[in-house]
């Protein structure tokens, strides 16, 4: 009587970005139906059908960040919860002539295959029911009409580790004349001698994932099958999901698809973004670059930003890239209300300060300039300060707001204005410092420009990591395809929950479009009340702060107090030249 829906994911590797889009549509579906008076919940189920590639760090991982999410699931199960019932319907298959053991190998099953595609390529160019063509000779597997004894006998050696992995393997008997290439007698059960996180070594024979998602489906009465459009050939009508569902006599779930995110400047696919990894381009799945969620998170993202981001993009079964900046943008606008301001300085450059008798001035500045409930905090101003070295130029040009030879400025919140009087450079003719004068009389002019500064006897070192998109390139696969030429076929794109798609050995063609300015290290100087903030972050908590006329900052992972680190959210404004209208493609 309720709607109810699942998140499915299999635990061998970390969430991204696009499977908080799923969580938010299979939770949000279900909640709307409570809030229609239908009543609805979402199940939490792990298909952990593949125990070479599983882990509990997955397992753990996923958890966390369901409950990062604010997702609250009805219950959590696990697919090895039903190897048991799945072991006994598969036998059940086996009596009703629904399955075979097979023996051939991935060379003569790719044979098999093709000789299928020209079968029908030759029934589409047939004129009439008598010009139809046979099935080829060696199209359908030799093993297909074993007797249900025979193969009841081979599934238990299967069972009991008497074949090696990839000798033989369980195969639904489905429609081999079928168009849908899905129904040509997939894979049911195969042998993996591997002990499973969960169920240990108690089997050694596993289900794959068109056998196992569509029964457990059934027993956990899923109202709602909701995948993306990768699995729509799956669960078509015509298509093994319902074909066994049918064969085994069991509930049928209604199924809809939807398309998967992409994001613009990134890789969603869990092969790819692993190749990243372990090649050491980046520095693990939390890396702030990437778009797992572990990743977003330590970048500084909200769960409140990806929500809203999940919910602005919408679903819809036509292919959707979504750019980069919307969600930076969504950011944006969440912490220019909630984040206090702060002082920092990226590159420093040295301003002693002249013609100033009182040589210090203590003054009071709130946290947020719309938000009193923030609070305030206590400056002081003495000399020399630090400013950023972009904010000097030798030569001044109107459209220049910084500091120049005899230009003037204000300084943030200080009530001061200063002057460039002199500049002090090395050997090799960099500039090594400024000296300015200082008027803070009540006549002073209003400058243009107001820079953010830094007294040398209060400002605290810290490491700021200036984060940018990982990729240079809108369409990096896109982008690599083209490159590849003629040679594409590393580029094609995987699915991510295929537990037989293998990663290839060449390097990929997308590795020539990192960005390079995608991490940028400053050795800057922040305020004490940043330092006092610096420490490691607690579980789902990182304070994030406005470098005043920089951008939004949280504290990294590897903060200490005594050693603070600090990662960019987002920059202040849109990179106009990097803007991007792009929704769909």
């Amino acid at each position: 009587g309720i709607y109810r829906t699942r998140f499915p994911p299999e635990p061998n590797g970390y969430l991204h970005i696009g499977h908080a889009k799923a969580m938010n549509f299979n939770f949000g579906q279900a909640r709307i139906a409570r809030e229609s008076g239908f009543g609805g919940e979402t199940v939490m189920r792990f298909d952990d059908t593949n125990p070479t590639a599983e882990k509990m760090e997955f397992i753990e991982s996923i958890l966390d960040n369901v409950e990062w999410l604010g997702h609250t699931p009805s219950k959590v199960t696990y697919s090895s919860d039903y190897f048991q019932d799945l072991y006994e319907l598969a036998l059940n298959l086996i009596h009703l002539g629904g399955a075979y053991v097979c023996h051939q190998t991935a060379d003569e099953i790719k044979a098999s295959r093709e000789m299928l595609k020209l079968y029908q390529k030759q029934r589409k160019e047939a004129t009439s029911a008598s010009s139809m063509p046979p099935l080829p000779a060696g199209a359908a597997s030799p093993y297909r009409e074993r007797t249900v004894a025979q193969n009841l006998m081979h599934f238990e050696r299967m069972r009991q580790g008497r074949y090696d992995e990839g000798e033989a393997f369980l195969r639904m008997k489905t429609d081999l004349t079928s168009e849908n290439t899905a129904l040509w007698d997939p894979a049911a059960y195969r042998i993996m001698f591997h002990a499973h996180p969960r169920t240990g070594d108690k089997w050694c024979i596993y289900p794959t994932y068109d056998y196992t998602h569509c029964i457990v489906d059934s027993l956990e009465h899923i109202t709602h099958s909701l995948c993306t459009l990768e699995f729509e050939v799956r669960q078509a009508v015509d298509g093994p999901y319902y074909w066994l569902l049918n064969a085994l006599r069991l509930y049928k779930p209604v199924t809809w698809e939807y398309s998967r995110l992409n994001l613009t400047h990134s890789l969603m696919s869990k092969r790819k973004l692993k190749f990243l990894v372990n090649g050491g381009y980046v520095s693990g799945w939390d890396d702030p670059r990437l778009v797992t969620l572990d990743g977003l998170r330590r970048r500084g993202f909200s769960a409140t930003t990806v929500n809203r981001f999940c919910e602005a993009i919408g679903v819809t079964r036509n292919r959707m890239t979504a750019a980069w900046q919307r969600l930076e943008q969504i950011a944006r606008q969440e912490l220019d209300a909630s984040a206090p301001r702060r002082f920092a300085v990226l590159r420093p450059l040295k301003v002693t300060l002249t013609d100033w008798p009182e040589m210090s001035k203590t003054f009071t500045m709130l946290n947020h300039p719309k938000d009193e409930a923030l609070g305030s905090r206590t400056l002081t101003i003495t000399s020399p300060i630090f400013i950023e070295q972009e904010d000097f130029r030798e030569v001044d040009d109107k459209s220049f707001f910084g500091l120049a030879p005899g230009k003037e400025v204000g300084l943030l919140g200080a009530g001061i204005n200063i002057k460039c009087t002199s500049v002090q450079k090395d050997a090799r003719g960099q500039i090594t410092g400024l000296t300015a004068s200082v008027d803070m009389s009540a006549t002073r002019i209003k400058p243009k420009g107001h820079l953010h500064w830094l007294s040398a006897a209060t400002a605290q070192p810290a490491e700021v990591r200036v984060y940018d998109v990982l990729f240079s390139d809108e369409f990096p696969e896109e982008k690599a395809t083209e490159l590849a030429g003629a040679h594409p076929a590393d580029e094609e794109e995987d699915d991510d929950d295929d537990e037989e798609a293998a990663a290839g050995t060449n390097e990929p063609e997308w590795l020539k479009l990192l960005n390079e300015q995608s991490c940028i290290v400053c050795h800057a100087l922040v305020e004490p009340a940043l330092r006092d903030s610096a420490a490691t972050p607690a579980k789902h908590k990182r304070p994030t702060f406005q470098f005043q006329r920089l951008g939004y900052y949280c504290v990294d992972s590897d903060s200490t107090i005594e050693s603070p680190v600090f990662n960019r959210v987002v920059a202040l404004k849109e990179d106009k030249e990097r803007k991007s209208t792009i929704e769909t493609k």
